[in-house]
C-alpha cells in the first residue's frame, strides 16, 4: 500500500484552505499529485493531524480540504533530552535530523572548550534552519511533533541548568567504567534522561569534572570511539531498543 503524503500545516482546523508555497511545491510539484489525492496534514506545535484532499491546483493557487483534526498518531513521548557540543560543518545539521527521527524530545546545543564551530557563528539564520531539518525529518519518519532545539550555548550554562533537574544524567566517554546499559536498567520510556555528548576530541578533563558535579555520570559504549555526529545517535537508538527488551 502506498504510503500517504504527509505535509506540515500550522493552526490545523477542520474545512478548506489555501496551501502555503512550500507545502504547494512538494506536493504538487515534487510529488505531483493532482486535485482529489488525498494527503496527510499534521500540525506540530498542536500533535494534531488530519486526513485532507486537494480541490483545485491553479495560478491562483491550491486549495484543499482538511477533515477533522485528531491527535498526532506517532508523537515524541520517549523523555530523552540529547546535550550535542557543536560540529563543524553539517554535523550538527546530522544530528538534528537523525535524533529527530529516532524520538528524541530535545535537542540541546552547546559550545565546549573543544568546539570547532562556535555559537556566535551559529546565528538565527542558522537556528531556522535546524528547525526546518527537525520539521522535515518528523514528516519523513511520521512523527506528529518536532524536538525542541534550545541553544547554542556555552556548556556551563547548560550544565547549571541541570545541577537541580530529576534525571538520569550520561555522559558518553570513550573507557568510562560503567557501561550504558548498566545504567539505564531502572530508565523507562518516557522518563527523563539527558544524554551529554562531546565534540571532536571530546570534553575536556575540566568540562567532564563540572559535569560529575551537577549529576553526570560517564557512560561507555562498545569499545570503539565514535565520532560526534555518530554517538549520540547511536546511543538513542540503543535506548530506544532496551527499553523494548
Amino acid at each position: 500500500m502506498a504510503r500517504v503524503p504527509r505535509v506540515p500545516l500550522s493552526g490545523l482546523e477542520a474545512g478548506e484552505r489555501r496551501l502555503d508555497a512550500k507545502s504547494e511545491r512538494y506536493l504538487c510539484d515534487i510529488l505531483r499529485l493532482r486535485a482529489g489525492d488525498a494527503f496527510l496534514a499534521f500540525d506540530p506545535d498542536a500533535q494534531r493531524e488530519a486526513d485532507a484532499t486537494l480541490l483545485e491546483i491553479s495560478s491562483a493557487g491550491t486549495r484543499c480540504m482538511i477533515g477533522a483534526p485528531r491527535p498526532a498518531a506517532r508523537a515524541s513521548g520517549t523523555g530523552i533530552v540529547l546535550v550535542q557540543a557543536l560540529g563543524k560543518g553539517d554535523k550538527t545539521e546530522q544530528v538534528v535530523r537523525s535524533a529527530t527521527a529516532l524520538g528524541v524530545a530535545e535537542v540541546h546545543l552547546v559550545e565546549s572548550a573543544r568546539s570547532v564551530a562556535r555559537a556566535g557563528e551559529r546565528g538565527d539564520a542558522k537556528r531556522a534552519r535546524l528547525e526546518s531539518i527537525a520539521l522535515d525529518a518528523a514528516r519523513q519518519s511520521g512523527r506528529g511533533d518536532v524536538p525542541k532545539i534550545a541553544g547554542p550555548h556555552a556548556l556551563e550554562r547548560e550544565l547549571e541548568a541541570w545541577r537541580s533537574v530529576a534525571a538520569i544524567k550520561l555522559c558518553l566517554v570513550p573507557g568510562a567504567a560503567r557501561s550504558l546499559r548498566s545504567l539505564t536498567r531502572e530508565w523507562s520510556l518516557g522518563s527523563p534522561i539527558a544524554l551529554l555528548i562531546g565534540p571532536e576530541g571530546g570534553l575536556a578533563p575540566e568540562e567532564l569534572a563540572a559535569a560529575e558535579q551537577v549529576g553526570f555520570v560517564a557512560a561507555s559504549f562498545g569499545e570503539l570511539v565514535l565520532r560526534t555526529e555518530i554517538a549520540g545517535v547511536a546511543a538513542l537508538g540503543a535506548l530506544l531498543l532496551l527499553c523494548q527488551a
